[in-house]
C-alpha cells in the first residue's frame, strides 16, 4: 500500500519564536530566574523570615546588631539589628515593581508616539481649518473635529476678550483726547490699539478662511532629539529633590497624592520621563518601512482610519522589537532606581530597595561586608537575567537568527 504523506500542521510564529528560544541556553536560565524573582516578590510575606522593618527588642541590643549570617539570620543584621534576608526579599518587589511599571509606561508612551510620527512623516497634517475653508479631498475630521471646534471657542474667545479690553482702553484715550488732554502717551496708545484691532482682523479672517498644517514627524523627532540632548543623571537627582522636598510646591502635591508611597512614584515617573525616547525613536523607524508595505496599502485604500492602520494594523507587526526593548528597559530601571537610592536621592527608608540599602552599607563595607554583597547580588543577577533575556528573545524573534 503506498504510503500516503501528510503534511504536518503549520507552526504559528509565535510558536516558531518559542522553540528558537528553548535554544538559547543562557535565555532559558533568565527566564527561570525571572520568575523566580517574581514569585519571591509577590509572596513575601509568606516567606521572609522576619519583618523588613522589625528592630530587636530586649535587654542586649548590641550584640544583635551587625550579626553575621548565622541558622537565625541566614545574611545577617544590619546597623540597627533588622534581618537582612527579609529586607533583600521585600527590597525585590520595589525594585521589580519599579522596573515593570516603569518599562510598560515608557513602552506605552513610546509606542504611541513613535507610531504617529512614523506613520504621518512627510504628510502634514491638517489640525486646524476655518469653517469657511475648503476641506480637501479626503480629509476626515474624525478624531479631530473636536479639536477644530474647540479650536474656534478658544480663538473666537480670546479675540473677543482681547478687543474688548482695547475698546476700552481706545475709549479712554479718546476722551482724554476731546477733554484737552492731548499727549504724545495718547497719540502712541491710539495707534497702538489700532495695529491691535487690525491684528485681530486678520486673525479672525484667519480662523474663518485659513488653515493650518504640521508635520507631526517633525515635531516629535525635534522633541525626541531635545530630550536626548538634556544630561539625565543631573536632571534626575535635581528633579528628585525637588519632588521630595516637602517644604515645596512640587514635594507637597507628591505627598499629598502619593502619601506614604510618593518616593516610588515619583522615580518610577522621573524615569519613565527618559525612558520613552528609545522606545518611540524605534517604533518610527519601524512604521516608517512597514506603512509601505502591502498590506497597510490595502487597509487605506478599503477605507481604514489612520487610528485602525496605526494601532490594528502597524503596531502588532512592530511587536517583536518592541517587546526586547522593553526587556532590556526593565533591567536598566532597576539600575536607575538603584543609583538613585544609592546616591540618596530615590526610595527611602524605611521602605527597603536594594538601592538604598547599599547606600546604608557603604560606610560597613569593610567590616561588614555581607550588608553590600547581598543588595549588590541582587541587583548584578536582576538585570544580567533580564538582559539575557531580551538577548534571546530578539534572537528568537529575528527571522535571520540562526537559532
Amino acid at each position: 500500500m503506498a504510503a500516503v504523506a501528510t503534511a504536518s500542521k503549520p507552526q504559528s510564529t509565535w510558536a516558531l519564536a518559542w522553540r528558537r528560544f528553548r535554544k538559547h541556553k543562557a535565555a532559558m536560565v533568565s527566564l527561570w530566574v525571572v520568575v523566580a524573582l517574581v514569585l519571591m516578590a509577590l509572596l513575601a510575606p509568606w516567606i521572609a523570615p522576619y519583618s523588613p522593618t522589625a528592630q530587636p527588642t530586649g535587654d542586649d541590643l548590641a550584640a544583635r546588631y551587625f550579626q553575621p549570617p548565622s541558622r537565625e539570620h541566614l545574611l545577617g543584621t544590619d546597623d540597627l539589628g533588622r534581618d537582612v534576608l527579609s529586607r533583600i526579599i521585600y527590597g525585590a518587589r520595589i525594585s521589580l515593581m519599579v522596573g515593570f511599571v516603569a518599562a510598560i509606561a515608557s513602552a506605552i508612551i513610546g509606542t504611541t508616539l513613535g507610531v504617529i510620527a512614523g506613520y504621518f512623516s512627510g504628510r502634514p497634517l491638517r489640525f486646524y481649518a476655518g469653517p469657511l475653508a475648503r476641506v480637501a479631498d479626503g480629509w476626515r475630521p474624525w478624531p479631530f473635529a473636536l479639536w477644530r471646534v474647540a479650536s474656534w471657542l478658544i480663538l473666537y474667545g480670546l479675540l473677543f476678550f482681547i478687543g474688548d479690553l482695547a475698546w476700552r482702553l481706545a475709549g479712554a484715550n479718546v476722551q482724554a483726547l476731546l477733554g484737552g488732554e492731548f499727549s504724545l502717551n495718547n497719540l502712541l496708545s491710539l495707534l497702538g490699539l489700532g495695529l491691535t484691532w487690525a491684528a485681530l482682523l486678520a486673525v479672525g479672517l484667519w480662523g474663518l478662511f485659513g488653515q493650518s498644517r504640521v508635520d507631526l514627524d517633525v515635531v516629535i523627532s525635534r522633541f525626541m532629539d531635545f530630550m536626548l540632548t538634556i544630561p539625565e543623571l543631573p536632571l534626575l537627582l535635581v528633579l528628585s529633590a525637588l519632588l521630595r522636598d516637602t517644604q515645596g510646591v512640587a514635594g507637597r502635591w507628591a505627598q499629598s497624592v502619593f502619601g506614604e508611597a510618593a518616593s516610588v512614584f515619583i522615580i518610577i515617573a522621573i524615569i519613565v520621563l527618559f525612558g520613552w525616547v528609545g522606545t518611540a525613536r524605534l517604533i518610527r523607524g519601524a512604521v516608517l518601512s512597514l506603512r509601505e508595505q502591502e498590506f497597510a496599502t490595502a487597509a487605506q485604500s478599503l477605507g481604514a482610519s489612520d487610528a485602525r492602520i496605526m494601532f490594528r494594523h502597524l503596531v502588532p507587526n512592530a511587536l517583536a522589537p518592541l517587546i526586547v526593548n522593553a526587556t532590556l528597559a526593565i533591567g536598566g530601571a532597576i539600575i536607575t532606581e538603584s543609583a538613585l537610592s544609592f546616591l540618596g536621592f530615590g526610595i527611602q527608608p524605611p521602605v527597603a530597595t536594594w538601592g538604598n540599602m547599599l547606600n546604608n552599607a557603604q560606610i560597613y563595607v569593610f567590616d561588614y561586608p555581607w550588608l553590600a554583597l547581598a543588595p549588590g547580588f541582587m541587583i548584578f543577577i536582576t538585570v544580567l537575567a533580564f538582559n539575557y533575556l531580551g538577548d534571546g528573545l530578539r534572537d528568537a524573534l529575528d527571522p535571520r537568527s540562526r537559532l
